[in-house]
């Protein structure tokens, strides 16, 4: 059942303490957000067996938290924190999800069922679970060998695929194929990101669903079976589908709702009755909404402390430790914008005087970062390889204006020297 959220009660429970599981790469986020709510934050960390190659940093304290336990077994772990009077356990990233799904289960604590945390981490299962529950999917198949995808491919014979981690906390791009040898070239480089990031070399080949794609943020519980969407982002894509811009959604429009309408059909499915999930979902002229990829945590962005309101660890924060739902949703009136640069080409430098021009928008109000000027850039294939990321906010025609004004001031002269 589906709750719209309602005014917050003046009456807030006790605060208490949280273990996160895995806090790799969430910035702090939970450790932050927790805090904020008077509750202690305990860390909880794999060993470095079980901790993928990305984050082998083998520090054994994590800074900020009240005590760290090292996840040396199971009963161990559950006895350490059951000692600190634990009350909630959440996932700080995707290797953290499986655990934390345990964890929860053998300390009597709200949590999803430890039995379907495969399918609340595969994509490919994430889609074979939605098309055996009648709800629109892509073709999906998952393996760690190449062989393997090339025999589906022939079979299903689609006129194009996406090669993506199965993993769906791996953030390495996916590609898009078309032919067999593009299908094993791409195998071979998602496979080692999936490695290196998920410690799992598993990939998945999935039917390429055409349209515009949304990141739907969702919060689930504390009551099972309540579930509210607490942002949703349009991504727009070039031509080159590089990343162009991600815009946050009106929830009064009809998409915003539209999308909401979708996430509560699909979170059952996956199996999350509880905590935070994000769904990237693609719109499909002819189908509608198609999940593409579920994760079953939350993240930060850097447009959070800019836009407190969209901070989904926030809104998973408030939903757990206060009095639900009802507080998990803030008002949202401003537009929130993160627009990336894009090189055209080779050799080009960023032109100081334009930065400047750039950095001084009425609406800017962060920058992610910015390439040194006058230093040798890339052509921008990616997110990654882009040459800056910022975020405007401010009035819907305000920040539309300021982000046409960058564009503008792309084509005229941002990208000096040797382009091309």
């Amino acid at each position: 059942m589906s709750r719209a959220p309602d005014a917050p009660s003046a009456r807030r429970p006790a605060p208490g303490t949280v273990a996160v599981v895995a806090p790799h790469g969430d910035d702090d986020g939970h450790l932050r957000e927790y805090s904020r709510l008077g509750w202690d934050c305990v860390a909880v960390v794999l060993p470095d067996h079980e901790r993928p190659a990305a984050h082998r940093d083998h520090v054994p304290d994590v800074p900020g938290y009240s005590a760290t336990v090292a996840h040396n077994g199971t009963r161990h772990t559950v006895k350490r924190l059951a000692g600190r009077g634990v009350d909630l356990v959440v996932a700080g990233s995707g290797s953290g999800v499986g655990l934390a799904d345990r964890l929860s289960r053998l300390l009597g604590l709200p949590g999803n069922d430890p039995g379907t945390t495969f399918v609340r981490t595969n994509r490919a299962i994430q889609a074979a679970a939605l098309g055996d529950s009648g709800i629109a999917s892509a073709a999906s198949m998952y393996s760690t060998d190449v062989r393997d995808a090339l025999r589906w491919t022939d079979m299903v014979r689609l006129p194009s695929y996406v090669v993506a981690a199965a993993d769906s906390s791996v953030t390495a791009r996916p590609v898009v194929c078309a032919t067999p040898d593009e299908v094993a070239a791409a195998w071979r480089r998602v496979g080692r990101a999936a490695l290196h990031q998920a410690g799992s070399g598993e990939v998945m080949v999935q039917q390429r669903v055409p349209g515009p794609q949304y990141l739907v943020q969702t919060i689930s519980g504390p009551t099972p079976g309540e579930h509210l969407v607490s942002a949703v982002w349009a991504e727009i894509r070039t031509d080159t589908r590089v990343h162009d811009r991600s815009e946050l959604l009106d929830h009064r429009g009809p998409l915003f709702r539209a999308l909401s309408l979708h996430a509560l059909r699909v979170l059952p499915v996956l199996g999350i009755a509880h905590g935070a999930a994000r769904l990237r979902v693609a719109w499909c002229e002819r189908r509608g909404p198609v999940l593409l990829s579920a994760r079953a945590f939350a993240q930060p962005s850097p447009a959070d402390d800019y836009s407190p309101s969209v901070s989904h660890i926030a809104a998973a924060a408030r939903a757990a430790t206060t009095d639900g739902l009802g507080r998990a949703s803030a008002s949202r009136e401003r537009a929130v914008m993160r627009v990336s640069l894009a090189a055209p080409a080779d050799g080009c430098v960023l032109d100081a005087a334009l930065l400047r021009t750039i950095s001084t928008l009425p609406t800017l109000a962060h920058i992610i970062r910015f390439a040194r000027p006058g230093s040798l850039l890339r052509k921008t294939l990616d997110r990654t390889s882009s040459p800056g990321e910022l975020v405007l906010t401010g009035a819907a025609r305000a920040v539309e204006e300021d982000y046409r004004l960058i564009r503008s001031i792309e084509r005229v002269g941002l990208y000096a020297g040797r382009c091309g």
